[in-house]
C-alpha cells in the first residue's frame, strides 16, 4: 500500500470517529453511558436470578476497561439514579451493580434510537455494501487487537 492510501484509511478512520458518525444522539446519556447501561443489563440477564446484578469485576472485563475507569462511569450513572450499587452480604468486598427503573427506562428508549439509526444506515447502504462493511470492521478489530498484542 502507498503512501496515499494509508493516508486514506487512517483520514477516514480518524474522521469516523471525530464525527461519532456510528450513531444517534441520546438525550439522558452518552454513547459510554449507553453502551454501560446495556452491559449491566446483559451482564445482570445472564447472572440469572441467584446475584442481585452484574459484578463490577464482570463489568471490568466485559466492556474491556479498567476499573478506575468503570468506577467513574458508575459514579456518573448513580448520580443520574440509572443504577444503583449493591454489596454482597456473604462477601463485602463483591459489589453488585443493578439499573435502577429510570435506567432501564432510557436504556429501552437508547435501544429504539439505535435500532431506528442503524435500520436507517442498512438501507441507504443496501444489504451487499452492509455485509461488506461489517466483514472489513470485523476483520479490522482483528488485525489490530493481534498487533496490539505482538507490541
Amino acid at each position: 500500500m502507498d503512501q496515499t492510501e494509508k493516508e486514506k484509511l487512517f483520514e477516514a478512520m480518524h474522521n469516523l470517529k471525530r464525527a461519532h458518525a456510528w450513531g444517534p444522539q441520546m438525550e439522558g446519556a452518552s454513547r459510554g453511558e449507553y453502551f454501560t447501561l446495556h452491559m449491566i443489563h446483559r451482564l445482570t440477564e445472564e447472572s440469572g436470578e441467584s446475584n442481585p446484578g452484574a459484578k463490577i469485576t464482570d463489568l471490568s472485563r466485559s466492556a474491556q476497561m479498567s476499573r478506575p475507569a468503570v468506577s467513574q462511569m458508575l459514579n456518573t450513572l448513580e448520580n443520574k439514579q440509572l443504577i444503583e450499587r449493591i454489596m454482597a452480604k456473604s462477601d463485602r468486598r463483591v459489589v453488585y451493580v443493578k439499573l435502577t427503573r429510570s435506567g432501564e427506562e432510557l436504556l429501552q428508549k437508547s435501544h429504539e434510537q439505535f435500532h431506528f439509526w442503524f435500520d436507517r444506515v442498512v438501507e441507504k447502504l443496501g444489504p451487499e455494501d452492509t455485509a461488506e462493511l461489517t466483514r472489513l470492521v470485523t476483520k479490522l478489530r482483528m488485525i489490530m487487537e493481534n498487533l496490539r498484542a505482538d507490541q
